[in-house]
């Protein structure tokens, strides 16, 4: 198979980033792009010499168009998802798979009857730290996980920016909850969550969420998220503890190994996500790209299922139903939503 054809639907920070990576990539082509602004999209078109499509009915209507990125807002993912489906495009989809359980699961479902490929792009599973922490627990260097500590703290703007549209926990929980169940090899079987609201109040979501844990192992845990962080301060914090009986290993993310000062104050670049080297964009979104438009082209395997994406979905609700009763709340250890004998 030559070149994918590939179009983006929703051209924010992360449509523009996918936009980029591929009109920059060798296996891919950038054949449409589509906004609900389109003067935004017709500029981007013109950037990457795509076609900007004038609607959704006209974008999937493209006969020769293999694959769709998904970049829009959370809410968005359940029509656009099935859409994809009904047209046989194979879709990547921005992270979370949806933010409503019931959707999420008819979304996989509807996946695997139309027969495409469907990868959510829960980035940390091609952060380099996080894959060597899985393989380091893999190994039994560190024994048997006893208990864990993950974080993963964002800042003021993007708790603003996105004005109550998801929660804290299904914008930044699901990547920790995946990336532990990844990590550990383990299932999370029971949460409880608690949270504070009081900078976001008005858009009626939390602030910040703390969640204690079990593990079917039996190992203990605990996970820190929020959106904000002070101004000028790191705009991402993000840690992942484990101890086991033979060992230990820990993850900090937070000074991304470079701190610069310009115009009076430190910061702290990013050299994993978006570096830009040589006039193209290399790291972690780039080798989650390649890896979809490699799935797809060569019929590779996803390095994440959309049955794991919907299990970081489930645990995510699970801990937005602790805080509404305040009491811990049972996980299944598997996804038992899906009828036995289903792929």
């Amino acid at each position: 198979m030559g070149k994918i054809k590939v179009a983006v639907i929703g051209l924010g920070v992360m449509g523009q980033t996918h936009a980029r990576i591929y009109s920059e990539m060798a296996g891919a082509e950038l054949a449409a792009v589509y906004d609900i602004y389109r003067p935004h999209a017709e500029e981007t078109a013109k950037k990457y010499g795509a076609w900007a499509a004038d609607s959704l009915d006209a974008l999937f209507g493209m006969a020769e168009l293999d694959a769709v990125s998904i970049c829009t807002s959370d809410d968005q993912h359940y029509e656009l998802a099935m859409l994809a489906c009904k047209h046989g495009k194979h879709v990547l989809m921005e992270k979370p798979l949806a933010t409503d359980l019931d959707e999420a699961k008819a979304i996989v479902e509807q996946a695997e009857a139309s027969g495409i490929k469907l990868m959510v792009g829960h980035t940390l599973r091609w952060d380099p730290r996080y894959y060597h922490a899985r393989e380091t627990v893999a190994s039994g260097k560190v024994g048997s996980p006893l208990h864990l500590y993950a974080r993963r703290n964002n800042s003021y703007q993007n708790g603003l920016r996105l004005k109550g549209r998801t929660s804290v926990l299904m914008f930044l929980g699901v990547h920790d909850i995946d990336a532990i169940e990844w990590v550990t090899g383990d299932r999370i079987v029971e949460v409880y969550t608690a949270e504070v609201r009081n900078r976001l109040k008005e858009f009626q979501v939390g602030d910040a969420a703390i969640t204690t844990f079990k593990m079917a192992s039996g190992a203990v845990g605990s996970y820190e998220t929020s959106w904000v962080m002070p101004d000028h301060y790191y705009e991402l914090d993000a840690k992942l503890d484990i101890i086991g009986t033979a060992g230990a290993i820990n993850i900090d993310i937070t000074g991304q190994n470079v701190q610069r000062h310009a115009d009076g104050r430190f910061s702290y670049p990013d050299t994993m996500y978006g570096m830009e080297m040589y006039g193209r964009l290399t790291g972690i979104m780039k080798e989650e790209l390649t890896s979809f438009v490699l799935a797809v082209a060569e019929d590779a395997p996803l390095p994440i299922s959309a049955r794991e994406a919907y299990r970081a979905v489930q645990i995510a609700a699970c801990m937005e139903r602790s805080l509404s009763t305040g009491l811990p709340v049972a996980v299944p250890a598997s996804n038992d939503s899906f009828q036995e004998g289903e792929q």
